[in-house]
């Protein structure tokens, strides 16, 4: 998880930067909009998968993170409504949801393991 805070952290970091270029055209433009609304509202959900983890509320902590999972595919879906966009947080997205897949996968184990 925190790998996933980290990666979601840059990410936020990447779209600003982005969006002060002004490279892009305002299709684009409004993508990234959205995709630095969904990260920042990543970031706030995984503290809080983070917390119900510590607390071993595992099934709390596993659904935020499909939710994580799920708003990183929404940003990179967000591209895809224009023909021939490119998604410009391709690698970023993949890389969110393959750390938000191993947490839950990791929760998953933790949860199951008797104390």
């Amino acid at each position: 998880m925190e790998l996933a805070l980290a990666n979601a952290t840059n990410t936020i970091s990447t779209i600003e930067n982005m969006l002060s270029s002004k490279e892009f055209d305002p299709f684009a433009i409004d993508c990234l909009k959205d995709c630095l609304e969904l990260y920042a509202d990543a970031i706030a959900m995984l503290v809080d998968a983070f917390t119900a983890y510590l607390s071993e509320h595992f099934d709390i902590a596993t659904v935020i993170m499909r939710t994580v999972m799920d708003a990183a595919s929404t940003c990179d879906e967000g591209f895809t409504e224009k023909k021939g966009e490119l998604t410009l947080l391709a690698k970023e997205n993949y890389n969110l949801f393959q750390l938000s897949d191993i947490s839950s996968c990791i929760i998953k184990q933790v949860s199951s393991v008797p104390s």
